[in-house]
């Protein structure tokens, strides 16, 4: 056991189960029932098949490694998926099984192995909330979860109800048709239901009216924005900045990069409260605005305060150097959640 410094980030869970169109409240499911229902899901299954949804445009797919439950709350261990060009990034077998401890390969790439890196959930189900649990990486892939957890409720969760459709070519394929509160009950009405999940960033938005109200005395603004290299277009823009700054292309890069700028100060009010809004629509926990004020100079007004966040020591069984032993890291979000919520103005 040893100590590790923490950084939690809180979100509202806004949606989760199956909804009725326009309706604001799930006919049926919710978020225990969800977690309850992937675990069982994913037991019996190895890494690769945990994968819910494709590689697309915006992001790789990332499985599910192992969830635990203490009570109300939960915890999930996710694996995303990184691209890799030969470099030594850690990696994991895909034929892993669900709650076993993985072995992580920190060699070069092997054939069957996933490359990627670990990230940390906790679900707090009796208050709505959910929690990025941030140690030694970076990125908490917050979005990529809420994309895996609706795609498992959209075409995996006990609530499917599928059939067998045999096509053209004589191959066949299995077809969601509906969903149901039990599949298994013939007397129950079908009806068109919409499966969701969401969440959203807590934020304070009174403390944004200090800066909305010193508007006229701004004389600095510091923008801070983090670049996931594992999309083409993220990397390509920062190996440009690199450029143009003369630093040259990049070795050996991570997962992430933090880009650090600062914007002309010459705004209106209306201007900050573009940029307010624009930070609020953003998902990421790191990209951020600070205002710097005239007779401050050196204390910055942070948009980034205003969010349900703090770091707090945990004492935990490491793996190795990819994973937390999980069950270690509940013991310690269980005993420690009223310090926790309280520190993050939570309680």
């Amino acid at each position: 056991m040893a100590f590790e410094q923490a950084v939690f980030t809180f979100y509202r869970i806004n949606k989760a189960g199956y909804y009725a169109h326009g309706k604001p409240v799930p006919e049926f499911g919710n978020v225990t029932e969800m977690l309850a229902d992937l675990q069982h899901w994913a037991s019996t299954k190895t890494l690769k098949q945990t994968k819910t949804f494709e590689a697309n445009e915006e992001r790789y797919p990332c499985y599910l490694v192992d969830a635990k439950r203490n009570g109300d709350d939960w915890t999930l261990l996710m694996w995303n998926e990184i691209p890799t060009n030969g470099q030594q990034v850690p990696s994991i077998s895909e034929t892993a099984r669900f709650g076993a401890d993985p072995e992580v390969i920190l060699n070069a790439v092997q054939g069957g192995s996933i490359p990627g890196y670990a990230t940390y959930f906790w679900f707090l189900p009796e208050r709505g909330l959910l929690a990025t649990v941030r140690l030694h990486n970076k990125l908490t892939s917050q979005s990529s979860l809420q994309q895996y957890l609706h795609c498992f409720l959209k075409q995996s969760s006990q609530h499917v109800i599928a059939e067998p459709v045999t096509n053209e070519d004589g191959s066949v394929e299995v077809r969601i048709t509906g969903y149901k509160n039990n599949p298994l009950d013939p007397d129950e009405e079908k009806k068109h239901y919409i499966p969701k999940f969401s969440s959203s960033l807590v934020r304070n938005r009174g403390k944004h009216e200090v800066i909305k109200q010193n508007a006229n005395r701004i004389k600095k603004i510091e923008r801070i924005v983090e670049l996931d290299l594992t999309k083409p277009e993220e990397l390509g823009l920062w190996q440009r900045m690199l450029q143009v700054v003369h630093l040259g292309a990049p070795q050996g890069a991570g997962i992430s990069t933090k880009v650090r700028y600062t914007v002309s100060p010459q705004v209106t009010l209306q201007d900050v409260n573009s940029m307010i809004a624009d930070w609020e629509a953003d998902p990421s926990e790191v990209n951020d605005y600070g205002f710097y004020f005239e007779g401050e100079a050196n204390k910055p007004y942070w948009l980034s305060k205003s969010l349900a966040r703090m770091e707090f020591q945990l004492d935990l069984e490491r793996e190795n150097i990819e994973f937390v032993q999980l069950d270690s890291l509940l013991s310690e979000l269980v005993a420690k959640k009223n310090a926790i919520l309280t520190g993050a103005g939570l309680l």
